[in-house]
């Protein structure tokens, strides 16, 4: 086989075993940085409320204490409506509801504030569950990340395998290259392979990207 073909099959299981949803489209190229944005987003909404739940253990008054905790969050602003709110005196459930438009934590917040504003309700022992709620679902989205990497790596060497096979078979003298390109018959072979390929790593790659979109 020569070093064309070889290299011509190597590019080939590359862009098999690659994510489709990276390989397509420039666009998909952010895919990465936005997970890791939402990752340092999630991390910084646990600091904050962390800090929140100990502030008002602690014996403050709520909006103090959601004044205090301002400036922490990996030093991101997790929820700057409701902390200029909390200094003007305004509602701090309705900005609460509009820092959480993209954020469960924050909504979730907002709707503990609101139950205890409404009821007289401790906020501080509510807030403390959805801490622990929010750190386990953290837990687990770590272990499905972490599990993730198994299938990813049987999905790249499953679509190596036959760029292997004609390697071996041509270091013994086979030649299988010359004859899936110089027959019909081999052409069809070719084909019918490279569809199945295609399809089994395709297959593989949406499942593991829907298992993503959940964490």
């Amino acid at each position: 086989m020569s070093p064309f073909a070889v290299a011509l099959l190597a590019a080939a299981a590359a862009l098999l075993a690659w994510p489709p949803d990276v390989a397509v489209t420039g666009r998909s190229w952010a895919v990465l940085p936005r997970r890791r944005d939402a990752r340092r987003r999630r991390h910084a909404e646990q600091e904050w409320l962390d800090s929140l739940v100990a502030e008002l253990s602690s014996g403050r008054d709520p909006g103090a204490a959601l004044v205090a905790v301002a400036p922490l969050g990996d030093g991101l602003q997790v929820c700057p409506h409701a902390t200029a709110a909390a200094r003007g005196g305004a509602d701090v459930v309705v900005a609460l509801r509009v820092d959480g438009e993209r954020s469960d934590t924050v909504r979730a917040v907002a709707a503990c504030w609101d139950v205890a504003a409404s009821t007289g309700a401790g906020l501080a022992a509510s807030l403390t569950v959805l801490a622990d709620a929010v750190r386990e679902n953290e837990r687990v989205r770590d272990e499905l990340a972490a599990g993730l990497a198994e299938p990813r790596a049987t999905a790249v060497v499953l679509a190596c395998l036959p760029v292997l096979g004609l390697v071996l078979g041509s270091m013994l003298g086979a030649e299988p290259l010359q004859w899936l390109t110089g027959s019909r018959a081999g052409w069809a072979v070719l084909a019918a392979g490279l569809s199945l390929e295609a399809f089994g790593c395709l297959w593989s790659w949406r499942i593991a990207r829907g298992l993503e979109a959940a964490l």
